[in-house]
């Protein structure tokens, strides 16, 4: 997958730039927080008015005249053409902040409807994960856990820069909030840190306005943590028929296709296989193919299985360094590296830095 494969379903794209609009779930979230989040609609209403929604789409090339949006797909390249569009028009360059912290549960419609039937938090989290490997697969969530933390770790799977804060600050937020709510804003619950893996912008102290808990910046990974033991919590609104009819509604209503595409299918595989990462003639298997179909149709997509492997063990380092890791050695084995060298040499390769210098930037 790369900026310009159309594999963005445009009826979810549709979600984050009709904010207005959102199906009423009636999900009984605190209403005092509502009313907040209802203050800031209106002002987004406000600022956002004479931006023509159609003409936005007309630019990046989407005409809404040839009728349902359901079975179409954008690329990467064109949602952030939105998002230009939508700061530029409003100078708000915290726009993400803005918008993550409005969206309620509601605004992610059978999406969110799907994720907070299940029955604990963890299961919650694991398919806020999975549905956005589905419905927005630039962007890479996981669920993690250990030494007493349990946290939902954001990647890229393509670069999203200049606006790769938006898209970490709406995501961020949106599930802060959303986790607060359902946990009824208990502080034992809540999530006790945010991290982000960019450089504190100009409006940093919005962040520290939105989020009710430490925000890092510069850090290994983007990561929303909390204390392991909220992991259990059972979900108030937890209901296996709901979780099995928002599903199907969800994805009658928008078609995937992310996981047709090989590049992803195989990162996915690759991420299940940590600490045995295979080789390319086991994955080739796996996938259902022999080892030179495998290859022809990773370069068909512009990639090759090392540059898909590498990916994969440069998220997993950024992780390992995330949650306290130090050893290059005990790394270095776990990515199956020759040696502690080799990977030192490759990681400088991915971020530019060796991993020594990395851990004290950490």
């Amino acid at each position: 997958m790369d900026l310009d494969t159309p594999c963005i379903p445009l009826g979810h794209i549709l979600t984050y730039f009709n904010i207005a609009q959102k199906p009423d779930l009636d999900l009984g979230v605190d209403e005092q927080y509502e009313d907040a989040r209802a203050v800031q609609l209106n002002k987004l209403m406000q600022v956002s008015m004479g931006l023509d929604h159609n003409e936005m789409f007309r630019k990046i090339g989407v005409d809404f005249s040839e009728g349902n949006v359901a079975g179409r797909y954008i690329s990467t390249r064109q949602v952030l053409g939105l998002v230009e569009q939508s700061i530029e028009h409003m100078r708000m360059p915290y726009l993400g902040l803005f918008v993550g912290n409005i969206m309620t549960v509601s605004h992610h419609g059978y999406a969110g409807l799907l994720s907070i039937s299940q029955p604990t938090l963890k299961e919650c989290s694991q398919t806020t994960a999975r549905l956005c490997r589905e419905l927005f697969p630039a962007l890479d969530m996981s669920v993690h856990e250990g030494d007493g933390l349990a946290w939902l770790a954001i990647d890229e799977n393509v670069s999203l820069a200049p606006y790769t804060h938006y898209f970490m600050e709406l995501n961020s937020i949106s599930f802060y909030n959303i986790v607060c709510d359902l946990v009824g804003r208990d502080s034992e619950l809540e999530p006790v840190a945010v991290e982000f893996s960019y450089p504190e912008p100009e409006w940093g102290h919005i962040y520290r306005r939105y989020f009710r808990c430490p925000v890092r910046f510069s850090c290994a990974q983007t990561r929303i943590i909390r204390k392991a033991g909220s992991a259990d919590f059972e979900l108030p609104l937890a209901n296996r028929l709901l979780v099995m009819t928002a599903e199907k509604t969800l994805f009658q209503r928008i078609p995937t296709r992310a996981m047709q595409f090989l590049p992803l299918r195989l990162r996915h595989f690759l991420v299940r296989s940590y600490g045995a990462l295979p080789s390319l003639e086991r994955a080739a298997s796996e996938l259902g193919m022999s080892s030179r179909t495998f290859r022809r149709r990773l370069a068909e997509d512009g990639t090759t299985y090392q540059r898909e492997l590498d990916v994969i063990r440069e998220r997993f380092a950024r992780g390992y360094f995330a949650r306290g890791g130090q050893s290059v050695a005990e790394l270095s084995e776990l990515l199956g590296f020759s040696t502690a060298q080799a990977f030192s040499r490759a990681f400088k390769r991915w971020t530019g830095e060796t991993p020594s210098a990395f851990i004290r930037k950490g």
